[in-house]
């Protein structure tokens, strides 16, 4: 037994370690929001159960009095609640990513930011590729583009997917844009209106990031389509993609009590 416990603390020690650097690594590049910071709390917490010496230290110190032992057992419960919670949304997240398309439905490709220079970011050009991949191999198929322009931003997230995509040889017959929108809400509110203005039913392909398509999903059915759903995911770079899934942890409840 005791053999057991001492490999679960060298494996929580490392694996604290390890999500430690995953979720400080974005923001060197000064990616950061509560998915990385929450990521980081959690990991020091982990790291301090996990490694026995500094577990027994904070344990001495809490069961000097009746509050610290309630305040102690509480936060290694939150914890504990968390990690469950996470993992059980992560598993969600992963199914919602294989819904799959009805043949040549309409894709929605939802934007992302438009760097300064007026160029898609890493997020955008990722979408950008999935939804040419997808309307290379369904050659009926329309993409609306939605994405309104931001304060920061030099030109609407859906002109720069439009831009770029007829650069890349896609016909710009089959594209058209939605540049009012400033959220994900809106981007299928207005894209349910260009569906209904060009007679394209209400079959739809969500185009989006994994760690986004939970979510985005959600939103469809409060916005009240109909029609079958299919989910075409972008690729995200590893290093970023926990952060991402972490703040979705959290975007995610908020979404379901609006």
């Amino acid at each position: 037994m005791n053999t057991i416990l001492s490999l679960l603390r060298i494996i929580g020690v490392l694996l604290s370690l390890f999500l430690l650097f995953i979720f400080i690594m974005p923001m060197t590049v000064r990616v950061i929001n509560v998915g990385n910071i929450a990521g980081v709390i959690f990991a020091v917490w982990l790291f301090c159960v996990s490694c026995r010496p500094v577990q027994s230290f904070f344990s001495r110190i809490m069961h000097q009095n009746g509050f610290l032992t309630f305040l102690y057992r509480a936060v290694n419960i939150g914890f504990t609640a968390f990690a469950v919670y996470g993992i059980i949304i992560t598993c969600f997240m992963a199914l919602a990513c294989n819904s799959k398309p009805a043949d040549n439905s309409t894709l929605i490709v939802l934007g992302a930011q438009v760097r300064p220079e007026g160029v898609p970011s890493l997020i955008l050009r990722g979408r950008i590729d999935a939804a040419e991949k997808y309307l290379d191999e369904h050659r009926e198929a329309k993409a609306v583009l939605a994405g309104g322009m931001g304060f920061d931003e030099p030109m609407s997230e859906a002109k720069c997917m439009y831009d770029t995509m007829v650069e890349d040889g896609i016909s710009p017959d089959r594209l058209i844009m939605e540049d009012k929108s400033k959220n994900t809400m809106e981007n299928f509110r207005y894209s349910r209106e260009v569906l209904a203005d060009n007679d394209l039913g209400e079959d739809i392909t969500v185009t989006t990031d994994s760690f986004h398509m939970l979510r985005a999903m959600l939103i469809v059915r409060q916005q009240g389509f109909k029609g079958r759903v299919g989910a075409v995911c972008a690729e995200t770079r590893l290093e970023f993609l926990p952060t991402y899934v972490v703040r979705e942890w959290f975007a995610l409840p908020f979404q379901l009590i609006r």
